[in-house]
């Protein structure tokens, strides 16, 4: 069940994690059950940043938490107001006509007194074996990143929106695990507000890291995924239809396989 925003599963044989939950809960609620996964097998739940479309699910799903861990970023509760009534008119505007992006003050006090919450500051940490927050990076948009380590194959990082570029999460991720041979990046890349011009100068800063993919999801956008391919040619996965990352998407991380979509 598809919606606006990102939720990815992070799966090994013996840890869940959800990198964000996207906006409603009865979508990504419905997704973990058509895979089998009940919410409370999931161990942990790290959301990238404030906006709707990544956190916006979780407090209507608070209540069927068993007292997981909540790693949530600082900024809760502060707004971020936008004026584009053609692009977010499913939200509700505030009188003044603009539209705010972040989830409300009310809800993220909830939020930081659910039993097991976290807020994470700048410095990165390991959530399990090999897996790690990159800590926030950023300013008026604080956001963390997900590395899975590999050692000798890499690091994959996993984006939620990417606010303060995609190189910056790259540096931080390495600073981070000490690994700085960079794998691939899956998720959100925030090409929405850049130029043409920029997205091909940002494709060039990631192509320099020499990643063996590049998976685009959620704000990367087609024109973004596009100039990605022209810049970095077969290292970037592009999904049919869509070409970017999102509902019913799957890979396969192992170490011993290279990049296999589902």
């Amino acid at each position: 069940m598809a919606q606006h925003g990102q939720s990815i599963l992070i799966e090994t044989n013996s840890y869940k994690l959800l990198s964000d939950v996207g906006e409603i809960e009865g979508a990504v609620l419905h997704n973990l059950k058509q895979i089998g996964i009940s919410l409370e097998k999931i161990d942990d739940i790290v959301i990238s940043h404030r906006h709707i479309d990544h956190i916006g699910a979780l407090l209507p799903m608070l209540h069927q938490l068993k007292e997981q861990c909540l790693f949530l970023t600082p900024q809760l509760g502060e707004t971020h107001i936008k004026n584009h009534p053609e692009k977010y008119r499913y939200l509700q505007p505030n009188p003044d006509g603009g539209y705010d992006l972040a989830i409300s003050s009310d809800d993220a006090i909830k939020l930081n007194q659910y039993q097991s919450t976290e807020i994470v500051d700048e410095n990165g940490f390991e959530l399990y074996s090999n897996i790690f927050s990159t800590g926030c990076i950023g300013d008026w948009m604080m956001e963390q990143a997900i590395v899975i380590d590999q050692k000798e194959a890499g690091i994959t990082l996993i984006v939620g929106c990417s606010h303060p570029t995609v190189e910056a999460f790259i540096e931080k991720a390495m600073a981070v695990t000490g690994n700085r041979k960079l794998r691939g990046i899956i998720g959100g890349m925030h090409f929405t507000d850049y130029s043409q011009t920029e997205m091909k100068q940002h494709a060039q800063n990631i192509k320099e890291y020499n990643p063996s993919f590049v998976i685009p999801g959620h704000c990367t956008t087609v024109d973004g995924a596009h100039a990605l391919q022209e810049v970095l040619g077969d290292d970037i996965v592009l999904i049919s239809k869509t070409h970017t990352f999102g509902t019913g998407n799957s890979i396969l991380l192992a170490e011993d396989l290279t990049k296999y979509l589902v």
